[in-house]
This record gives structure tokens, sequence and C-alpha cells, in this order.
């Protein structure tokens, strides 16, 4: 396969394929086109030790897209948890193999969005739910989105629930 005389978009497809053999993958994650590189960072067959390299990219979306892939590994994901940029850890608190741990840290997030991710990660368990509420109520803004999902998830307990509607019924509506 001669990749170095692909237009970018043969490449684009090639890198989004999931049928794309591995080798292939590792030579497009060297591409000069950021594009092309955050296609194969989303690719679930991307190799572990590739994402590895791909997180170490100097484009922040090349990384935000490693943070979304779910087979990121980990140790990977504790690091981008700790990210400066929210928008990587954004992807981090949607990503379905985040750990609980990083998830319980994301849920104290100053970032409103990254705190309506974790309330719909569906590693959340009920307990960092009642976390992740208790933490919102504190704010002086409560946060309409968080306060909603947090309600909506089907993994709160019903007295958790029944606290929310006595607080914040209005926000229900």
């Amino acid at each position: 396969m001669d990749i170095e005389n692909m237009d970018y978009n043969e490449k684009l497809e090639l890198a989004d394929n999931t049928n794309t053999p591995i080798d292939v993958l590792r030579k497009l994650a060297k591409d000069a086109h950021y594009g092309i590189r955050g296609k194969v960072a989303t690719n679930p067959n991307t190799a572990e030790d590739v994402l590895r390299e791909l997180v170490k990219d100097n484009e922040r979306w090349v990384e935000e897209k490693v943070a979304r892939n779910p087979n990121t590994p980990e140790d990977l994901l504790q690091s981008l948890a700790k990210n400066g940029h929210g928008s990587i850890r954004a992807r981090v608190s949607q990503n379905p193999n985040t750990p609980i741990a990083v998830l319980r840290d994301l849920a104290k997030d100053y970032h409103w969005d990254i705190r309506r991710n974790v309330a719909k990660n569906p590693n959340a368990t009920g307990k960092l739910l009642v976390t992740l509420f208790e933490y919102e109520k504190t704010l002086k803004i409560p946060m309409e989105d968080v306060i909603r999902t947090i309600y909506l998830n089907e993994k709160l307990p019903e007295f958790a629930k029944r606290v929310i509607e006595t607080l914040f019924g209005k926000m229900l509506d």
C-alpha cells in the first residue's frame, strides 16, 4: 500500500476504517496532517503503543481523540484527566473506560460540562452520583444541566432523587 502517494481524503478514510491493518495505522499515525493522526487516535484498532505516542502530539485535537478512544490505557486516562485543557478532561470524562477513581476527581472539576459528563458516564456508580450532587449543591450557582443529568441517571439512589426534587424541583421541569 503506497500511503505516501494517497491524497488527504484517502488517508482519512483509511485511518478511520476499523479494518485497516495495524501496521498501516502506525504509518498514518506519523502523517504530517493532524487530521489524519486524529483519526488514527479514534480508531478502536489502534495499538496501545501508538496511542502512547499520539498522546504526545503537539496538536491538542489529537490528544482529545486519544482521550476519547475506548482502548486508551487507564494510566493514560489518569494522566489526561490532569491536563490543563478542559477539552481534554471533557473527553476523558466521556470515555466509557475511565476508571471510577478518575471520575471521582473529575466530579469536582470547575467545568460544568465535565461534571455533567461524569454523571452520564456508564462507570458512574450511585455513590459517585451522590458525591457529585453533594459537590454541585455547594456551588454558588449549581448548574441545571448537571443536576438534571444526575437526577436522570438510573443509578442514582431513590433517597437522592427525593432530595434533588425537594431542593431543585424547578430545575427538573
